[in-house]
């Protein structure tokens, strides 16, 4: 890594001297596209500082490397994230294509939002500066050149085109624009000038499409007002509203639709702050609105309902909305008694599922308690005293399990509606258990309706706690209207999230990690937050969201990941005994809902518990290193009770699921890495011998004799190898031994590739004991070039397919039994030679202690074997026995590497 970084670096320097490289090397730019996709951060890093230098010194290299800069402002590290944003907005400059800066306009708006805030920051400071610094003085002066007002109509197609581009661009942009009007941003007045002006812009091309250059539609300049209103309704004065009329008469198609929407999220959001708004216009407004109500879908009726009751704040003319609600009830009560599922009831049940879906969103938005005396008027068998409960009692009956599925969607979405906004609904029996027996029910399209009920629910939780309950622009309706804003309506609040938590958690974990769908990532978010406003234990949720983090699906895994570290940040050593279990979890959900029970993904051979292992690296070393003999107990084993169900056997899968992990964790640092070999090494120590030698005496049927017997006889070579013969073997012994010695055997080999991965020479180390205890154990541990890990992956495999076929197990037993005897790393120098320098790794309770490391137990005749990397060629030396040699040449440990 060092080597390449600085080698980048160095280029670098070559091109400053002499730029013409750029066009007699013409591989350049696709190594230093390689190198941009490499492992290593710092490489990454350094070659996109080298692309920056090329764009430098031939600017048509841009539109090659575009694309590889936007991916790495996706990066995982930081500094990488950091150095694509300015090199993307140093293109953003130089390039006038306004394709390109859109593409560059979408990229920063998305890290606004990222993880860490220096990098949201730095984001959220070039976009002010490409797009409201340069205006500020256009916005500020009493008349503007031409010019200047070209300038700014392309600024405005640039942000429509923008929020075109993602799905989620509109929400990213609409929160920029809010955070740089906020009253504590340093530059919020100039800001507001000039959105002001490019909203006035926007007015005037929804007048004159035709005259802006390149043509816009007008639904799509629409979507951008709703972005400005969402941010800051006092961008909009009450003659542009006047403008806005028409779109809402005139319902004829959806296009029609789609604009009539963008029409009413403008009115829904300006019109609380706009005092001087003429009633004539709002009875207009009220009167087309209400007249429309049944082509809407919900959608539409959900922005409809909330901009209706802001109107009658101001008109204080509520019976026209009390004589709807009212029909809308009467007509669910009267059809409540029809079978449905008749196909002759086609006609009714669009009726009431369209009922079902005004009482849901009207009953939401509108606060109808302090008009009990209408709906009596209207509704003379009602006695009852909430409104809210009449209109959950009308819907109801149709969300039971005798209904059409698409009738109890609706049902169901309605309910969750009401509940949103009057939480005490939440704590009725009858509610809870339609809730609970639909998340016991094996239906995703009916699970997601609660699901996103209960999200939505928290996140107006999360919301009104961020802002203290004070929303900035008065556009979260209902707020002020003493529906959640007083101090028992919190109270109800603070009950119905914790319902929630501990009555339904235990079925949304269940549901977020049995698939990895739409309604497994609804329930993902739930549970992510639920953790944040702590109303659960963390011991509750941790495992799987553990187990969440290596799901394929990028969105589960990144919500996943992100609850993981907040929970492992604030409850550190809380969490640290659900480690274990959540790594059971992890490997029970990659086996039976990703279907690959492997330790690694197949196309980067990267570890799959990666993400956990990232944010455990956040603690201390002692934290991390109890982590990690924790982690390697788990593969330790009883030979008696090992579980052998399955193909391959469960304990076998279950701990090639943890070996190869262990291979391909990034380590941090060196004592970490050496504290894990340690363990590996240990576990081996630990099992080796008694399992060999149950091998040899129930499998092959060689008593001890003739083990020392063979002893002098095995030093020669293959010719003196001990013949072994089976017999009467129980096949379910056999593959009790053989699947124990799979384990060892991929254990020690991982150990062994590790070593040579990482270059660890016992050489260097007894060298340098003081300053590897001092200085080196603390810094991140560099890989040997060229080591790869297919060789180790292609022996795990090997010895797990070897328990599927007799022959194959027996050559297995076999083969761990020689490796028992001698480790195929150890050579034995020739009469007069010092023995070759081999790996060494820490042993026994100091893993900082540099000393041989033992295989096998310290019993008499069992010789501890120190390991050797495959770094450089040794010479050839003969197989040690099992028993110990007598010898006059040299001993191979002179510490005393022998038992004792």
């Amino acid at each position: 890594t060092t080597v390449r970084t600085r080698s980048l670096k160095s280029v670098t320097q070559m091109l400053e001297k002499d730029p013409s490289l750029l066009d007699r090397a013409r591989n350049v730019k696709s190594l230093l596209m390689k190198c941009a996709l490499d492992a290593s951060p710092s490489v990454r890093d350094s070659a996109l500082m080298l692309i920056g230098k090329c764009i430098v010194l031939k600017p048509a290299l841009e539109q090659d490397f575009l694309k590889h800069i936007l991916t790495l402002a996706n990066d995982p590290t930081t500094s990488v994230r950091k150095r694509s944003l300015k090199l993307l907005k140093d293109i953003y400059s130089r390039n006038p294509q306004r394709e390109i800066r859109s593409i560059i306009a979408d990229c920063l708006c998305q890290r606004t939002k990222d993880a860490e805030k220096p990098v949201s920051d730095l984001a959220s400071q070039m976009l002010e500066e490409s797009w409201l610094s340069p205006f500020w003085r256009v916005a500020e002066a009493q008349e503007s050149s031409v010019q200047d007002k070209l300038a700014l109509q392309n600024q405005l197609t640039l942000i429509i085109k923008t929020v075109q581009r993602s799905e989620n661009a509109a929400s990213l942009i609409t929160s920029f624009i809010e955070e740089s009007l906020a009253a504590n941003a340093r530059n919020a007045a100039a800001n507001f000038g000039v959105c002001k002006s490019l909203v006035a812009n926007a007015f005037e091309c929804l007048i004159d499409p035709q005259g802006v250059p390149g043509g816009l539609e007008q639904r799509h300049i629409l979507q951008t007002l709703t972005v400005f209103a969402s941010a800051n309704a006092y961008l909009f004065t009450p003659e542009q509203l006047q403008y806005l009329q028409p779109y809402i008469t005139n319902l004829s198609n959806s296009d029609d639709l789609n604009i009539f929407k963008c029409v009413v999220v403008i009115f829904r959001c300006v019109l609380p702050v706009v005092s001087t708004v003429q009633h004539s216009l709002l009875r207009d407004v009220q009167t087309a609105l209400l007249h429309g109500v049944s082509k809407l879908g919900r959608a539409e009726l959900n922005e409809v309902a909330a901009c209706l009751w802001t109107i009658n704040s101001t008109l204080q003319n509520p019976e026209k909305l009390v004589k709807m609600m009212a029909s809308v009830i009467r007509n669910l009560n009267a059809l409540a008694r029809q079978d449905l599922t008749d196909q002759s009831q086609k006609e009714n049940l669009k009726r009431i599922r369209k009922y079902i879906q005004i009482a849901g969103y009207f009953g939401k938005h509108c606060n109808f308690e302090s008009h009990i005396a209408g709906f009596r008027e209207a509704l003379a068998w009602w006695k009852g005293s909430s409104v809210s409960g009449l209109v959950v009692s009308s819907i109801k009956p149709f969300a039971t399990g005798k209904q059409p599925l698409l009738l109890r969607v609706d049902a169901l979405n309605g309910i969750g509606l009401i509940c949103q906004a009057w939480p005490y609904h939440y704590n009725q029996v009858d509610i809870s258990n339609a809730f609970q027996e639909v998340l016991d029910e094996d239906n995703p399209d009916l699970q997601i309706i609660v699901l996103v009920c209960f999200k939505d629910f928290f996140a107006m939780q999360e919301r009104q706690a961020e802002v203290g309950g004070d929303q900035p622009n008065g556009t979260i309706i209902g707020v002020t209207n003493g529906k959640l804003g007083g101090s028992m309506t919190a109270s109800e609040s603070d009950g119905a999230s914790a319902l929630i938590a501990q009555r339904f958690l235990k079925s949304i974990l269940r549901i977020a990690s049995s698939s990895q769908n739409a309604c497994a990532m609804t329930a993902t978010e739930v549970i992510a937050s639920i953790n944040r406003q702590g109303l659960v234990h963390p011991k509750e949720s941790g495992p799987v969201l553990v187990a969440l983090e290596t799901s394929t699906n990028p969105g589960i895994a990144d919500v996943a990941e992100k609850a993981h570290r907040d929970v492992h940040q604030q409850h550190e050593s809380m969490f640290e005994r659900e480690y274990m279990r959540a790594i059971q979890e992890a490997y029970r959900y990659q086996k039976d809902i990703v279907g690959d029970p492997r330790g690694y993904q197949a196309a980067s051979h990267a570890s799959k518990l990666h993400a956990m292992f990232e944010i455990i690296k956040t603690s201390k070393g002692k934290y991390q290193k109890k982590f990690i003999s924790n982690f390697c107990s788990k593969i330790n084993f009883d030979i008696e009770k090992m579980d052998l169900s399955g193909h391959p056997p469960s304990a076998v899968s279950f701990s090639r699921f943890l070996i190869e992990n262990l291979a391909f964790f990034d380590y941090g640092r060196v004592d970490e890495l050496l504290h894990t070999l340690t363990c590996m090494e240990k576990i081996v120590a630990d099992n080796g011998s008694a399992l060999s030698h149950s091998i040899n005496t129930e499998v092959f049927h060689v008593e001890v004799d003739t083990i020392l017997g063979s002893a002098t006889g095995a030093i020669q070579g293959d010719e003196g190898k001990m013949q072994m013969k089976t017999y009467g073997v129980d096949p379910l012994r056999l593959r009790q031994l053989a699947s124990g010695s799979v384990i060892l055997s991929c254990l020690w080999e991982t150990r062994s590739y590790l070593r040579r991965l990482y270059g660890l020479s016992s050489s260097q180390r007894r060298e340098n004991k003081s300053k590897v205890v001092t200085k080196d154990l603390n810094k991140v541990p560099s890989k040997v070039q060229g080591v790869s890990s297919e060789k180790l992956l292609g022996t795990i495999i090997e010895k797990v397919d070897s328990l599927q076929d007799q022959d194959a197990t027996l050559r297995q037993c076999q083969e761990f039994v020689d490796l028992m005897v001698i480790d195929n790393e150890v050579k034995v120098a020739a009469d007069g030679e010092e023995s070759a320098d081999g790996p060494e790794t820490p042993s026994g309770d100091d893993a900082n202690t540099p000393v041989p490391v033992s295989v096998g137990s310290k019993g008499p005749g069992k010789r501890k074997i120190s390991g050797s990397i495959g770094g450089t060629p040794q010479k050839k030396r003969g197989r040690l026995s099992l028993g110990r040699r007598k010898s006059s040449r040299k001993s191979v440990d002179s510490d005393g590497d022998w038992g004792d």
